[in-house]
């Protein structure tokens, strides 16, 4: 679908809805989060979410995000669902996130799954990663492959109903399905789940380990300092915080920072549809 200005102002309305009510529960459990990728951008330029941007993206050090996990279910308003495999087993996404009930953001790809397909913010799982370079990119690799496959049951799961062509699942070699086919019959996802964030937190135990970053990514990395006590920072009618050292965060995952830039580079999710009102208001296709 195509945005007007109007309805990515609507957008924009209901992420400020959510991110006020992450910080509400984040400060009642006492948990810290920061503003990563492009929403850190916006926060770095704009003060504000990025003009063309229609989703919001948070980090939280494993220890925070863990008890976020736990308690915020609890905790949310009545009005919003925290979706992750512990609260919604047929997610097809490793990490968290926290939807506005009875709005509608249809992404492409994931219209499959019986979730909750509300507007959303993401939270990242931030851990530990080894100093040495080689190591990293060994943890790297094998964080990947978990992730993966815990990322692609849910399309084994539904790959007779999903055109192969749409299917995550059969994007991958034929040497990966059969490998993945044999896992799936032999371990639950359950044990997926377990599994990839046992590898991914493997070095939460080691302080001398000084930077952390989604696992899976090589792009956000930030020093562990910097995230475990952040700045705060103007967003649009809130204050968020960020990196403490936001620009050498920024830079190391976009070498090349600038405001301006071309409008093929601004992306966003363009949903296949969306409604503001899943009862009461039209639905945009």
């Amino acid at each position: 679908m195509r945005y007007t200005p109007e309805i990515l102002g609507g957008i924009h309305a209901e992420l400020f809805e959510i991110i006020e009510e992450i910080q509400r529960v984040c400060c009642l459990i006492g948990v810290e989060f920061f503003a990563i990728g492009g929403t850190a951008i916006g926060v770095h330029f704009w003060q504000n979410i990025l003009p063309w941007d229609d989703d919001v993206d948070f980090g939280m050090l494993r220890e925070d995000y863990d008890r976020f996990l736990r308690e915020a279910p609890a905790l949310l308003g009545e009005e919003f669902e925290l979706q992750e495999f512990s609260t919604e087993p047929n997610t097809p996404f490793y990490w968290a996130k926290v939807r506005k009930k009875n709005t509608l953001f249809l992404e492409k790809g994931v219209e499959w799954f019986d979730i909750n397909h509300g507007i959303f913010v993401d939270l990242f799982p931030f851990d530990r990663i080894p100093n040495n370079r080689f190591v990293e990119r060994f943890h790297r690799a094998e964080c990947a492959w978990f992730i993966s496959a815990f990322s692609l049951h849910p399309y084994w799961v539904k790959r007779r109903e999903i055109p192969r062509c749409e299917s995550l699942y059969y994007r991958k070699s034929l040497l990966s399905r059969l490998v993945l086919g044999v896992l799936y019959r032999t371990v639950s996802r359950d044990w997926l789940y377990h599994k990839m964030n046992k590898e991914m937190g493997w070095f939460n135990g080691n302080g001398e380990c000084h930077r952390v970053n989604v696992v899976r990514l090589g792009l956000d990395v930030a020093a562990y300092d910097s995230v475990r006590n952040p700045m705060e920072r103007p967003f649009g009618r809130l204050t968020i915080k960020v990196p403490a050292d936001l620009e050498g965060y920024l830079h190391h995952h976009y070498p090349v920072l600038r405001k301006d830039i071309p409008d093929e580079q601004k992306v966003n999710h363009a949903p296949l549809k969306l409604s503001f009102d899943t009862k009461n208001g039209p639905t945009y296709e």
